[in-house]
């Protein structure tokens, strides 16, 4: 039998075409962004919480505000599109990122390392302490006497693994969100709650008698909220962070610290009774 090499050089040839054509369209994939499907769309899908006071909530107009929302609003605006609030809680915010159906998590989420092995982050954006906080006629004065007793705090959050550590007696009990574990306070099912201090202040500072809870004891730690990215997108991380940068040296981060946050807001708090730190990067 007669082999017709022009023939098997053009089977050759075909079958390299094959292999090369799924790698050329990968790497194209590759190169889309979701910075380009942000522009592309016109609209930044922001996941943001609604059971944080001053950080995500819900107003009397049935309208989601706060500081994540307002530096979200603020990214959106400095990317040139608009902004689209999707609600998320603690549970939620990870995998709908994962799945595509936010763009980014601006919900009150602290950047560590457990974290880290399933999304990006941009640079922090606020820093925070975690405590205690109980009624004000507690015999609970300290971590130590939380020993046998019962701390409320949400599904997946850093807080309950950081008492764990500080107080292994204490006996952590979740809850979907922070006002959850805050009313089961009230009504004597846990005899306290634990989170980072901004939304412990949150909390209080929506009840008719603040004064009759108290935020207590040492810190538990302490982190960076950042911005949560879907992994191994540079391009969409550096837009963040210098967006982030930009509102720092303009003043606008300052601005939405103040209505939110500072000494005149709701919250009432002072950059040094929240134990803030920021780096500014250059």
């Amino acid at each position: 039998m007669t082999i017709n090499k022009r023939a098997v050089l053009a089977l050759l040839c075909f079958d390299l075409a094959i292999l090369v054509l799924p790698l050329s369209t990968g790497e194209a994939k590759a190169q889309t962004t979701a910075l380009d499907e942000v522009k592309q769309r016109g609209v930044l899908r922001a996941g943001v919480r609604q059971d944080v006071p001053g950080f995500g909530s819900v107003d009397e107009k049935g309208q989601t505000v706060g500081f994540d929302v307002d530096v979200a609003t603020e990214l959106a605006k400095r990317l040139g599109v608009k902004i689209e609030l999707v609600p998320v809680t603690a549970a939620t915010r990870i995998p709908l990122l994962q799945q595509g159906r936010i763009d980014l998590i601006a919900a009150t989420l602290t950047h560590y390392r457990e974290r880290d092995k399933v999304i990006d982050f941009s640079i922090g954006y606020f820093w925070t302490g975690q405590k205690l906080m109980v009624k004000k006629d507690s015999n609970i004065k300290s971590l130590a006497d939380l020993a046998g007793k019962r701390a409320g705090t949400t599904v997946g959050a850093l807080s309950l693994q950081n008492l764990t550590r500080a107080q292994p007696k204490a006996i952590g009990q979740t809850f979907e969100g922070y006002p959850e574990a805050f009313l089961a306070m009230q009504r004597g099912l846990v005899d306290a709650v634990v989170a980072d201090v901004i939304i412990l202040a949150g909390l209080r500072a929506r009840v008719p008698n603040p004064d009759e809870y108290v935020i207590i004891g040492d810190s538990l730690g302490g982190g960076d909220y950042a911005i949560g990215l879907r992994e191994n997108d540079s391009k969409w991380r550096d837009a963040i962070n210098f967006a982030l940068q930009d509102m720092w040296k303009d003043g606008a981060w300052d601005k939405i610290f103040d209505h939110w946050v500072g000494p005149n807001s709701a919250l009432k708090l002072t950059k040094d009774e929240i134990g803030f730190k920021m780096e500014v990067w250059e």
